[in-house]
């Protein structure tokens, strides 16, 4: 059970990284380099926050799994 609430937590704020920073997209990263007003330091931040929040929400789901297979072994 605690172990699905952690899942639940983890998965949410990826999912609010996610929503805040944008799905991390190498194509349209590098076209909005050349258009940009940003400069190189924030677009980078933003780039690595969008996949480390990509990043949360998996490791959410598969501590989701995890906790689903425990609970039918159990």
């Amino acid at each position: 059970m605690l172990l699905t609430i952690i899942s639940l937590v983890v998965e949410m704020i990826g999912v609010l990284i996610i929503s805040k920073y944008g799905m991390p997209n190498k194509k349209l990263y590098d076209s909005v380099l050349k258009d940009s007003s940003l400069n190189k330091k924030e677009e980078t931040e933003i780039f690595v926050m969008s996949q480390y929040g990509l990043m949360l929400f998996l490791v959410g789901f598969i501590l989701q799994m995890f906790s689903i297979t425990l609970k039918l072994i159990y």
